[in-house]
């Protein structure tokens, strides 16, 4: 695969990103991936020219970062990598061991590099916007992770496009780094992301990335890991049957008049629409199909009767209301 740029930065990545939310305890759920099985999976997606790992501080626990980290030292190509991770939610039962604040955001970062046997990360995202912090703080502590080599490129994920300015404002008035990449929740049952914050990114010059990109398998209709489907809270939680079923009905006639799998062409959705989906496959045959659609990107297929199928969407994935909410009075 071809890498691309990511935003208007000059970092190149792989037009795919091999997801590790998965990486936990297989006796605590039972999608989750062992060691064995999620490095054989992270050397197959390097073989096949996939560079951009994602992962996050809360992943299986931690246990996510230890499993890409230990996976990417045996490829030993640290520089050819790019590995990004995120910090927000809850590491610990303590007051300051959630959220955006400096005194968090450092002791996670910390634990994310050993966890990662990395000296620097290559693309540290806040993982929800923090109202209980104030922006100032958060940005300057992030800015200093950058100016310290420990962070090379920031970037944020699922809030409302309007907090997402109030942060690029600030960090231009201020001559800090500026986040060069936003991952959303966008996929063709879910589509809320083009209102506003898609078209932010473009006009700001931020890279997207989607983030559950088969609707946590709905998209891959008969090729779809039913453990995955059947025991994720999430997945139940985020499906919608009268809102999601005519976009999956139409996907279903187009697979059959194409002859293409579904979960390909979703995914060759999102990158003809220059978006990085970050996929979790659960073995290397799923891997491969995901890599076939993002190619089909270059082929030309109409989506038109899949678009128009659409019905609008709450918005999932983040809750505005608790974004509102004001920080406290420093």
């Amino acid at each position: 695969m071809e890498p691309v740029r990511l935003g208007r930065s000059g970092l190149k990545v792989s037009p795919l990103a091999l997801g590790t939310a998965a990486f936990g305890d297989p006796s605590l759920r039972a999608w989750n991936l062992g060691e064995e099985a999620a490095s054989s999976l992270v050397a197959a997606a390097f073989d096949r020219g996939v560079t951009l790992f994602d992962t996050g501080s809360t992943y299986g626990g931690g246990l996510a970062e230890t499993r890409l980290g230990a996976a990417l030292a045996r490829l030993g190509h640290r520089h050819d990598v790019t590995i990004t991770t995120k910090i927000f939610f809850p590491t610990g039962p303590g007051p300051n061991e959630r959220g955006l604040s400096r005194q968090h955001l450092t002791n996670v970062l910390d634990r994310s590099l050993k966890r990662l046997g990395t000296d620097f990360v290559d693309l540290l995202m806040i993982h929800r916007f923090d109202s209980g912090t104030p922006i100032e703080e958060t940005l300057a502590t992030l800015e200093h992770f950058v100016r310290s080599g420990r962070v090379r490129y920031l970037g944020a994920s699922s809030m409302s496009a309007w907090r997402l300015m109030k942060m690029l404002s600030l960090q231009d008035r201020q001559g800090f780094s500026p986040f060069i990449a936003m991952q959303g929740h966008y996929n063709l049952v879910y589509r809320e992301e083009e209102r506003e914050m898609i078209p932010l990114c473009r006009e700001e010059g931020l890279g997207y990335m989607a983030w559950s990109p088969l609707a946590r398998g709905r998209l891959a209709g008969p090729q779809a890991d039913i453990t995955r489907l059947q025991g994720d809270p999430l997945a139940r939680a985020s499906f919608d049957p009268a809102l999601d079923r005519p976009a999956l009905d139409a996907l279903s006639v187009l697979a059959a008049a194409t002859g293409l799998g579904q979960a390909e062409l979703s995914l060759a959705w999102l990158a003809g629409k220059g978006v990085i989906p970050v996929i979790g496959p659960s073995g290397i045959e799923q891997l491969d199909r995901a890599i076939a659609g993002v190619r089909l990107a270059k082929e030309e297929l109409s989506f038109a009767s899949v678009e128009s199928a659409y019905l609008p969407h709450a918005v999932i994935g983040f809750d505005p209301k608790a974004e509102s909410a004001s920080a406290p009075d420093s």
